[in-house]
């Protein structure tokens, strides 16, 4: 994989560079509560797809992704891990399918304007052979959506029921049938390539909480000069950089014309151990500072608190790191089943 950029690619770098310097200043506080975070992120992406940074490989004909949230309608109640279980179901009739049941752990369901659902829509074993994904436009009469709120206080995620919702034939994505498919070619893309953008966050949060140890103090001594806190540090940030090599590695058979596949799980895996274990190292490291600092820290003390709160979720979606496990072990290593 070639990593030293071009020089239409250093190009590329100083005008995003310069694009950042006049609008990053008023997107990167967000606000503390979701549906305000939303309006911002909103006006965000706006921003970045005027300025042509959104969906920027995209043909221009299908406008380099829009303004509009979708969401996903994938896990049932009893059809989480097993996704291939799941009983929402949809009667093709002459021109429209009408779609019944129940979603679970829609994120930002309450938001989005189109959701892709998986269905069943027909009776075959094994179960995944008979999964369609439909388009379901969010207003349709029959669609309810009750947030979910979580640990953090927040409702990102919903749930969705589909009460003999209309969709009509062609919002059916591909063929009848193809939907497992469809969803396993997402999800891999969802445990691999997303791992890219993800550990430059993550290097960021490291580098905040580097910050933040570096200008807080207990009994008069900085908290990043503890040499436990330095070690802790240390592993934290060797969790993202294996993170970092992994995804570059996915990424660059992806972009050489290679599929994302099973591999993909061991990214997720990696992935999830580095959110946590830097979310962990930095509640830890600032403890001391958290509950009883200055005014001027409270935002800060908040996002830590939410950091962490929201990372022990990373071993769960997408896929919980046993699924993932047995997906190495059967689809990767070839392991015996017993």
């Amino acid at each position: 994989m070639q990593l030293t950029p071009t020089d239409s690619e250093r190009r590329l770098q100083e005008e995003i560079r310069q694009f950042l310097a006049v609008e990053l200043a008023d997107a990167i506080a967000l606000p503390s509560t979701l549906v305000e975070r939303i309006e911002v992120l909103r006006g965000w992406q706006a921003r970045c797809h005027r300025a042509g940074y959104v969906g920027r490989a995209w043909p221009r004909e299908f406008g380099g992704g829009g303004e509009e949230i979708w969401c996903q309608g994938f896990s049932e109640p009893e059809a989480g891990s097993d996704l291939a279980s799941l009983r929402t179901r949809a009667v093709e009739h002459d021109d429209h399918f009408v779609l019944s049941g129940q979603k679970t752990w829609v994120s930002w369901g309450q938001f989005a304007r189109w959701c892709g659902v998986l269905a069943r829509t027909e009776d075959t074993t094994p179960n995944h052979r008979g999964i369609s994904m439909l388009i379901v436009d969010m207003r349709s009469p029959g669609v309810e959506l009750r947030p979910m709120t979580q640990i953090t206080g927040h409702a990102e995620f919903c749930e969705l029921f589909l009460d003999d919702v209309v969709v009509p034939k062609e919002n059916l994505l591909a063929e009848r049938g193809d939907g497992w498919k469809i969803a396993m070619h997402t999800l891999g893309h969802e445990r691999g390539t997303a791992a890219l953008p993800r550990q430059v966050k993550l290097r960021t949060w490291l580098d905040r909480a580097v910050r933040a140890a570096a200008e807080r103090t207990v009994d008069g001594e900085a908290l990043i000069d503890d040499p436990e806190a330095q070690v802790a540090l240390a592993r934290a940030l060797i969790g993202i950089e294996v993170l970092r090599h992994h995804a570059y590695r996915t990424v660059g058979e992806f972009l050489n014309g290679g599929a994302v596949g099973p591999q993909s799980s061991s990214v997720k895996l990696l992935m999830a151990e580095a959110e946590q274990r830097l979310a962990a190292t930095a509640l830890d490291l600032l403890g001391p500072t958290l509950q009883h600092g200055a005014p001027e820290e409270v935002a800060e003390n908040d996002f830590w608190y939410e950091t962490y709160l929201y990372s022990r979720a990373a071993t769960v979606y997408g896929g919980t790191q046993q699924i993932q496990r047995n997906i190495i072990a059967d689809r990767v290593l070839g392991l015996p089943r017993e």
